[in-house]
């Protein structure tokens, strides 16, 4: 079941780089464009190529990651978000300029923004085990969350993210990381992040259509969210919010072949 007023497509088969570069121009509210990519198509002559899309200061950021997988997620989802980026704005990538200043401390570690002459869109990057994600739109402000399935400390964990309420329904794993991507989404789209507190947001149980149901102290914040669980992929589990309960359409993408084209130009 999808909320009334959303009109869901996955695009997950796209043949060639050029029918891909199209799909991106066309690109136009009230739509948002969710791109994903994988750590698994990553090979040699790709890291290097998505490399050269980072600018110095996110080349220095990218290098001081502990692992291999946390630089590649990080690169993959500049290099995705550059390339969507220029084919809208008709512009080479390295003339996408990317801001994540932080409101409350001045470092880079905040929510993206894109800075320049045409702003207006508005974008949200998420990764998690195999996949990397990049939302686009120009309807409102938004956030996208994706999280690995994975083994979770439950009896810690769940007091930090769900209501009593909602602990009291929660039956598995992968309902908990429901839970978490929706609510994470959510704090997400309003720029708060993680310095809110989860357990403050009460969404819908996993099993119903995802709706944020309340938010304590912030309730006007709540009724003005648009809340959508994503198309399921294996091992993960993914969910948008945008500030907007207007009708809406998600168009969601295989990055590879943009990735590719890229690669080989």
């Amino acid at each position: 079941m999808r909320p009334p007023g959303v009109n869901l497509t996955r695009v997950s088969s796209v043949t060639s780089s050029q029918r891909n570069a199209a799909t991106v121009r066309r690109m136009n509210a009230p739509a948002v464009h969710v791109w994903w990519a994988r750590l698994s198509q990553v090979h040699g002559s790709l890291d290097a190529a998505t490399a050269r899309l980072l600018a110095p200061a996110e080349q220095t950021r990218a290098a001081a990651y502990r692992t291999s997988d946390d630089r590649l997620r990080f690169q993959l989802g500049v290099a995705v978000t550059r390339l969507v980026l220029a084919a809208e704005l008709q512009c080479a990538p390295d003339g996408v300029r990317l801001d994540r200043t932080c409101p409350d401390c001045d470092q880079p570690h905040g929510k993206v923004r894109v800075t320049g002459p045409r702003t207006g869109w508005e974008l949200s990057i998420s990764h998690s085990g195999d996949l990397v994600g990049v939302a686009v739109g120009t309807v409102a402000p938004l956030g996208l969350d994706v999280e690995q399935v994975r083994a979770v400390e439950m009896e810690s964990m769940a007091p930090l993210v769900l209501t009593p309420s909602e602990q009291r329904q929660l039956t598995s794993t992968a309902d908990f990381i429901r839970y978490w991507t929706r609510k994470e989404a959510v704090v997400k789209s309003t720029g708060d992040g993680l310095r809110q507190p989860l357990n403050l947001v009460t969404v819908t149980a996993p099993s119903e259509p995802a709706r944020v149901v309340g938010w304590t102290g912030r309730e006007q914040v709540a009724a003005g969210i648009g809340l959508y669980d994503l198309a399921d992929r294996p091992g993960h589990s993914a969910s948008l919010a945008i500030l907007s309960t207007d009708d809406l359409t998600i168009v969601e993408h295989d990055a590879e072949p943009l990735l590719q084209a890229w690669t080989h130009r």
